[in-house]
């Protein structure tokens, strides 16, 4: 086993719960910054119509056709957003499969780490692939590149939600009161920084600005709720 894999496995082992606390303080000033950005869209909608028409395609599709009628995409990049945390922690992939039946796996040398297990219920690894490709694509065709923003957006949305579930062997891997306390604050993150990209709003310091005082607030209650 690489070394520098056993030393991100501890390391991660280590940092895992002050991360889940950390992510709980910050799950209320996330999750305004997420409504800000929602409520900044539907107040003026017409600045990205191109993606809300690509978001509402997309959502009717898989309404109307059933998550399983496109369970292989949504598997392979699954499996695929495992492979990616093995490989960023050093890990090498030695196997990987994705069936038309929504099956899935993949196998990596070593132990391994939490991240790897719950990276695809907060990483959005398709969304991420559309936004290299626009940020490539000449202006003309930016508009058809918004309307597949808005598609892998939702497909994010939906896959994670489908996926993020009591029986999931992932989840139950990393402990389910982890995945409750970080999930929902990663989440808020993530989606708040790709729908501020989709508004044209870019800058990451401006959309993190607002977290800082609901989640101070939280973290001065939580101290005034503890024994002594």
């Amino acid at each position: 086993m690489n070394p520098i894999a056993r030393i991100f496995d501890r390391l991660l082992g280590i940092l895992k719960w002050p991360i889940a606390i950390v992510a709980l303080i910050l799950v209320p000033g996330l999750v305004y910054a997420l409504f800000l950005v929602i409520r900044g869209i539907a107040a003026a909608p017409g600045t990205c119509v191109p993606f809300l028409l690509g978001a509402a395609t997309y959502s009717i599709l898989w309404l109307g056709l059933g998550s399983r009628r496109i369970g292989f995409w949504t598997t392979l990049e699954h499996e695929l957003t495992h492979a990616l945390f093995a490989w960023a922690t050093f890990h090498p992939v030695v196997g990987f499969g994705a069936s038309l039946r929504g099956g899935g796996h993949i196998r990596y040398v070593g132990r391994g780490n939490w991240l790897i297990a719950i990276a695809p219920y907060f990483f959005p690894t398709l969304t991420l692939l559309v936004i290299v490709v626009l940020s490539w694509l000449p202006p003309r065709h930016l508009a058809i590149g918004a309307f597949v923003l808005g598609c892998a957006v939702a497909h994010h949305v939906f896959s994670t939600w489908s996926e993020t579930h009591r029986h999931q062997s992932d989840l139950r891997e990393v402990g389910w009161l982890f995945s409750w306390l970080f999930l929902p604050s990663v989440n808020a993150f993530v989606l708040g920084i790709i729908l501020a990209y989709a508004a044209g709003t870019r800058s990451l310091t401006a959309h993190l600005s607002h977290v800082k005082g609901p989640s101070l607030a939280f973290f001065h209650l939580l101290v005034k709720l503890l024994p002594g």
